[in-house]
C-alpha cells in the first residue's frame, strides 16, 4: 500500500543485492517512483537466486525477487556502454535518488562518481549501500550473510558451548541496512528541501549490523565491566539469570508456544496465570535460588498446565498476566492471523504463473494519507519503453535501435 508522501519523488534502483534492493521497495511503500535498471537479457540476479535445476527452469522470478521488487518498474539498461551511460545520464537529470550497491569505485570507474552526477543533477542523491562502506581495509571484500554476522560479533553468543557458533537463519544484517539507508536517503530528502542540494550517503551494512540494538547489548558487559559474553547452554538466559522453567519453547495442546519471563519478579506472575498461586510462598519456591534447585519438579508444573491449554487460550492468559509469551503460528496460519487481516498488511497481488501471491505490505501507517494497492514486481524490461521515453526523452526508433544493440 504506497502512500504518495513521497509521489514525485523518482528513484533510480540500481541494486542487485538485498540491502539495497529492500531499501529501494522501502522508498516505493513511501510513494517514491522506484525504477529498477536492470542489465539486458540477464537482469538482476536475485530473479534467479537460487543456482538449482529447478530454479533454473522455472518461468518464473525467485521468491526473494518478487518480495524486494514489487511496486517497482524495470528499465533494462547497460548502463557499462558509452551509449547506455549516455541515457543514464539523461535519467539522472530527472531524478532525485539513486541508489547502487556496486563495488566501491565502480561508478567512477564509469565516470559516473557522485562529484560528476551532481555536476550534472546538484541535487541528486546517491545512496550506496555496500558490505563495508567505501573506505577502509575491507571495502573491496566479498560478502555473504555468515561473513557480517560473525565480523560483528553477532555470531559469538550464538550456540551451545561445546560447539561451534552459529548464526541467524535469513538476511537480518542485510534487511536492517535497508531500513537503516532508507530512513538516511529520506532525511537527504528533507535535507534537500531547505539547502536544494543533494548528498552521498555511504552505507556500510557490516556498521549497520553492529550497531543493532541487540548487539550493542550483547557487548555492553564488556564496555562496561570487561566481562566476555559466553555461550550458554539452551534455556539459559543472559545476565546470571538461571530460572529457565519457564524460559524458551514449549509444547501445548495444539503446537508449541514460546516465553521469556525473564527474572524475580515475573514469579507471582507466572503463578497466577497457571492457577496455583499457592506455589508463590511454597517452602520449594519462595525464591529464586530455591525455584532453580527444584526447576524439576517446576517444569512438569509448568508442562502440565501447558498440556490442557490451547496456543490461543495460552496467549490470552499470558496477556491478562503480563508474561511475554507467544503462540508459534505456522506460515499458513500467519497469512490467516486475525491482527494482520485487520489492518490488511498482507495484499494479494496478481502473478502471471502462480495466478495471485501474498505479499507484505506497510509495516507503517500514516493516517489520512490515501494508499494505493503494490503492484506485483515487474517482468524484466516491462517498462523499457516507458521509462526511456519519459526520463530520457528517446524516440521510439532510438529505443528500437538500441535493444537491437543490446544495449536495453
Amino acid at each position: 500500500m504506497p502512500y504518495e508522501i513521497l509521489e514525485d519523488i523518482t528513484v533510480l534502483d540500481l541494486s542487485d543485492q538485498l540491502a539495497a534492493s529492500f531499501c529501494a521497495k522501502t522508498l516505493g511503500l513511501y510513494g517514491c517512483e522506484v525504477i529498477k535498471i536492470e542489465p539486458p537479457r540477464v537482469g538482476d540476479p536475485t530473479r534467479k537466486w537460487n543456482l538449482s535445476i529447478e530454479t533454473e527452469s522455472r518461468e518464473d522470478d525467485s521468491p526473494l525477487f518478487l518480495h524486494l521488487n514489487s511496486g517497482k518498474k524495470s528499465a533494462t539498461l547497460d548502463i557499462a556502454t558509452q551509449e547506455g551511460k549516455s541515457v543514464f545520464i539523461e535519467m539522472v537529470k530527472r531524478a532525485d535518488v539513486i541508489i547502487e550497491s556496486f563495488k566501491p569505485n565502480f561508478l567512477m570507474s564509469l565516470g559516473l562518481s557522485f562529484d560528476a552526477l551532481k555536476d550534472i543533477n546538484q541535487s541528486i542523491i546517491l545512496t550506496s549501500i555496500t558490505p563495508f562502506g567505501q573506505s577502509g581495509p575491507y571495502k573491496d571484500f566479498e560478502y555473504t550473510e555468515l561473513t557480517l554476522f560473525a565480523l560483528t560479533g553477532a555470531m559469538n553468543r550464538e550456540g551451545l558451548p561445546n560447539r561451534e557458533p552459529l548464526r541467524y537463519a535469513g538476511e537480518i544484517s542485510q534487511y536492517f541496512a535497508g531500513n537503516a539507508a532508507a530512513g538516511a536517503t529520506t532525511s537527504a530528502l528533507l535535507n534537500r528541501l531547505y539547502t536544494g542540494k543533494g548528498d552521498w550517503i555511504d552505507i556500510s551494512i557490516h556498521e549497520c549490523m553492529a550497531g543493532h540494538p541487540h548487539q550493542i547489548g550483547r557487548r555492553a558487559p564488556y564496555v562496561y565491566s570487561g566481562e566476555l559474553d559466553h555461550r550458554e547452554y539452551t534455556r539459559i538466559p543472559s545476565g546470571g539469570i538461571r530460572e529457565t522453567y519457564a524460559v524458551g519453547s514449549f509444547k501445548c495442546k495444539d503446537g508449541f508456544v514460546s516465553f521469556l519471563p525473564l527474572g524475580e519478579r515475573m514469579w507471582p506472575n507466572i503463578a497466577k496465570m497457571i492457577g496455583r498461586e499457592d506455589l508463590i510462598d511454597h517452602p520449594n519456591f519462595k525464591d529464586g535460588e530455591l525455584r532453580i534447585e527444584n526447576v524439576k519438579e517446576l517444569e512438569v508444573i509448568f508442562q502440565g498446565w501447558l498440556d490442557t491449554k490451547t496456543r490461543q487460550e495460552i496467549f490470552e492468559a499470558v496477556q491478562f498476566a503480563a508474561v511475554p509469551g507467544s503462540p508459534i503460528l505456522q506460515p499458513q496460519e500467519v497469512l490467516k492471523n486475525e491482527q494482520f487481516l485487520a489492518r490488511g498488511y498482507f495484499q494479494e497481488v496478481p502473478h502471471d504463473i502462480q495466478g495471485h501471491i501474498s505479499i507484505t505490505g506497510n509495516p507503517f501507517r500514516l493516517p489520512g494519507n490515501i494508499e494505493n494497492p503494490i503492484s506485483a514486481a515487474p517482468k524484466l524490461g516491462e517498462h523499457t519503453k516507458q521509462v526511456l521515453t519519459s526520463l530520457a526523452d528517446l524516440t521510439e526508433d532510438q529505443i528500437s535501435n538500441l535493444r537491437k544493440s543490446g544495449i536495453v
